[in-house]
């Protein structure tokens, strides 16, 4: 199991629990004038509530990010709003029968013909709606950059150590002469897609697309920790070969890349006003992006600075390879690069 869905399935446990806890004190709560409190009554509630929230959950939380949720999230806002709330709201009528199916020993399905269950519907389906709502939002701001912005984290500049990758389509300028501007277009699309995925199992934060680019970063921590940068370059190359013959198919090419590896200290801000995004400023970011131009000058898919290199702890599976003294436009001094060569991957350098 990956980090990532071993992070999933924890928190789907947690909103499990919490919904059925949520049921059963709401049912504490509109019992409290009685005399006797009818405990089982209350436990058939949790188990209800606990019910409907682990079809609820784990359709949002489970499904919807992997494999079998991928045509969903490929629709735009509304449509995958509207679609997930209708899945959702048809839970609770699921889950009513399944209710009354566990307690009663029989299917009932007067319940349809109950008004009660309607505005329990209704309740639903709108909380739902605007569950899905925040969800979206969320996958377009990107939940920690919401976060940051909901606690004012980078109202004021502030200082901290990040590690960034400048990751850049290789070749798009011939691409374009092949497959014309929306072609490439299309293409760029499905590839920044399908490595989401990776991105996210290894922990980095999507700050930006670019055109053909993508920035991506982490804290820059232990070594351990900071190993992750390095890992998500082997696992994107995994996954292109996952996706190789699906880009034969529909563009008649697979598309290569290269990436640019440095960390170091940055200045943080919130800025903008009628459009407001968070900004890194520093000469870790210039030296993060002229990295990744370095790697079509030296034909390698991958360079890593030495300061940054130097702060991971490479496994014996992964060698570093020196490149050599390079100066870097705006630095005065040469900077040392390497690249980082699997044993088992099978991803070699030139």
């Amino acid at each position: 199991m990956s980090r990532l869905t071993a992070s999933r399935v924890r928190l789907f446990i947690a909103l499990v629990f919490m919904t059925g806890a949520v049921g059963f004190f709401g049912g504490w709560i509109g019992l409290a004038g009685d005399a006797d409190i009818d405990l089982a009554n209350l436990f058939r509630i949790f188990i209800d509530w606990a019910l409907g929230g682990s079809l609820v959950w784990g359709f949002e939380i489970l499904i919807i990010p992997s494999r079998y949720g991928t045509s969903i999230r490929r629709l735009h806002f509304l449509a995958a709003i509207a679609v997930k709330s209708i899945i959702m709201a048809a839970v609770v009528a699921l889950v009513t029968l399944l209710s009354r199916a566990m307690w009663k020993g029989e299917i009932d399905l007067n319940f349809l013909f109950e008004v009660e269950y309607y505005r329990t519907l209704a309740f639903v389906f709108i909380f739902i709606s605007i569950m899905q709502i925040a969800i979206q939002v969320v996958r377009i701001v990107g939940g920690r950059t919401l976060i940051n912005f909901v606690l004012g984290k980078y109202l004021n500049p502030v200082s901290e150590n990040k590690i960034f990758m400048f990751l850049d389509l290789a070749g798009s300028t011939e691409l374009a002469k092949k497959l014309g501007d929306i072609g490439v277009q299309s293409l760029i699309t499905n590839f920044f897609f399908d490595i989401a995925r990776p991105v996210a199992e290894h922990g980095g934060d999507i700050h930006r697309y670019v055109g053909d680019q993508v920035v991506v970063t982490w804290p820059l921590k232990d070594p351990i920790s900071n190993l992750r940068a390095i890992e998500c370059y082997f696992a994107i190359g995994e996954r292109m070969e996952e996706k190789r013959e699906k880009f034969k198919r529909k563009f008649g090419v697979v598309p290569s890349f290269r990436i640019g590896l440095h960390g170091g200290p940055v200045v943080i801000s919130q800025c903008g006003d009628y459009k407001q995004e968070i900004s890194y400023f520093g000469d870790t970011v210039n030296t993060a992006a002229r990295i990744e131009q370095q790697c079509k000058i030296l034909k390698c898919p991958l360079l890593i600075s030495a300061d940054l290199l130097s702060k991971i702890s490479l496994p014996a599976n992964l060698t570093a390879v020196s490149k050599g003294l390079v100066k870097l436009r705006g630095r005065e001094e040469d900077t040392e690069l390497y690249t980082v060569v699997s044993k088992h991957l099978g991803m070699q350098v030139t």
